[in-house]
Order: structure tokens, then C-alpha cells, then sequence
């Protein structure tokens, strides 16, 4: 049986999704109890989505091919690409932890 006082930094995802996509990467990892996610879509580099700054989060088609789980924050939008078959198991593993997504915005 897991430790329930492992910390969140030693735990084990109850979900890792991460997708290499035309020369982007993209990851996003749900625990128990937060989550985490790091991309380089539209970015110079490989970027951490700084979770605790975000406001909120939706998924949108990026894609005939992928989807952008998207962190929004006060200055900014993080845009993390995962495949489009993983867009329903992320969805409910997210609103499990982070609660409701944004509307959508298109």
C-alpha cells in the first residue's frame, strides 16, 4: 500500500501523459493531489508551467492530430500538446484535481 505521507515531489503520478510533436514536447502529470506540466510548445525551451500561479485550465484542438491542455495565468497562457486520443482521460483526471475548465473560447 502506497505511503500516504510520501511527499508530492516523491510520489507517483496517477496519470503521465506526454507527447513529442512536431518538434515540440509536451507533459502533463496528475497526482493524487496536484499537478504538474511542462512544454515547449510556443516557447524558446522547455518551460515548467508554473501551476501554482494558474487560474484555471481547458482543453482545446490544437490539431486534426493533437490537443493543448491549456494553464491559463494572470500574464500568460501555457499550451501543453498532448494526442488527441488522450484528451477524455485527461480531461477527468485534471477536473479531479484542479475542479471545472474554463469555458471554451472557441
Amino acid at each position: 500500500m502506497p505511503d500516504p505521507s510520501a511527499s508530492p515531489a516523491t510520489s507517483s503520478p496517477v496519470l503521465d501523459l506526454q507527447l513529442t510533436w512536431r518538434g515540440t514536447f509536451g507533459r502533463v502529470r496528475v497526482f493524487d493531489d496536484h499537478v504538474s506540466a511542462e512544454t515547449s510548445f510556443e516557447r524558446d525551451g522547455l518551460t515548467q508551467v508554473p501551476m501554482d500561479a494558474v487560474d484555471g485550465w481547458r482543453i482545446e484542438p490544437c490539431d486534426f492530430d493533437a490537443v493543448c491542455v491549456e494553464f491559463v495565468t494572470a500574464d500568460d497562457t501555457y499550451r501543453v500538446l498532448l494526442d488527441t486520443s488522450d484528451e477524455k482521460v485527461a480531461g477527468l483526471a485534471l477536473r479531479r484535481v484542479l475542479g471545472a475548465p474554463l469555458p471554451s473560447e472557441s
